[in-house]
């Protein structure tokens, strides 16, 4: 429950800082051209209009406010939340498979193959075989979050009881594989982050002082 409880605050924190990031680079550098893919971002006014000592921090404030109400824990809304910032073949959890299925801390159950197996296709094989990988990689992750949901909610009400943990290692493996897609997914989103200002028109100084 605690490295599900991280994943989310993860993806909160990174959220929030990639919509304060892009506010304060168009804030420095007006002639940013920002993506339709990004207008529906709502954030709160107040936060906007209260008085810091940091014109900067006002974007960061209303970007917390924001997700202080925001789960999350599925991959869909972590897909729906992040993919608007990333390139049309970089999006999370399709084209980034390919690549993280080749990761050195890669384990089959998240994949359903090896690397060695996959590599060994041919580019028809691949693609064949990266729809099952996708179905398996959401399988998995929807299966954890699933679990720490249940698990909350049994311990919450008395008249049902948490379920055993019949697998050897079953806590090790499930926070190996949160600290898989939390690596992931920061140095993705790390990466795509400053693409998607330079395609913004953002300079390279801009984008350095805005650091996700």
């Amino acid at each position: 429950m605690f490295a599900v409880g991280a994943i989310d605050a993860y993806f909160s924190d990174a959220y929030a800082d990639l919509v304060a990031a892009t506010a304060i680079s168009k804030q420095r550098h007006p002639s940013i051209v920002l993506p339709d893919s990004i207008q529906n971002i709502k954030v709160p006014i107040r936060a906007v209009l209260e008085t810091y000592n940091s014109r900067d921090w006002r974007w960061r404030m209303a970007a917390r406010t924001m997700v202080d109400s925001t789960s999350f824990l599925s991959l869909e809304s972590i897909r729906k939340s992040f993919n608007p910032f990333f390139r049309k073949s970089h999006k999370l959890f399709g084209d980034t498979l390919t690549d993280w299925i080749q990761h050195p801390a890669a384990k089959i159950r998240l994949f359903g193959m090896s690397a060695n197996v996959y590599s060994a296709l041919n580019p028809a094989g691949k693609d064949k075989a990266m729809k099952n990988v996708q179905s398996q990689f959401a399988e998995r992750y929807d299966s954890i979050f699933q679990r720490r949901h249940d698990c909350i909610h049994n311990c919450d009400r008395p008249r049902l009881s948490p379920q055993p943990l019949t697998r050897a290692a079953t806590v090790e493996r499930v926070v190996q594989d949160a600290v898989f897609l939390v690596e992931r997914c920061d140095d993705h989103i790390t990466l795509e982050f400053r693409e998607f200002l330079l395609g913004c028109g953002c300079p390279t100084t801009v984008i350095t002082q805005a650091g996700y």
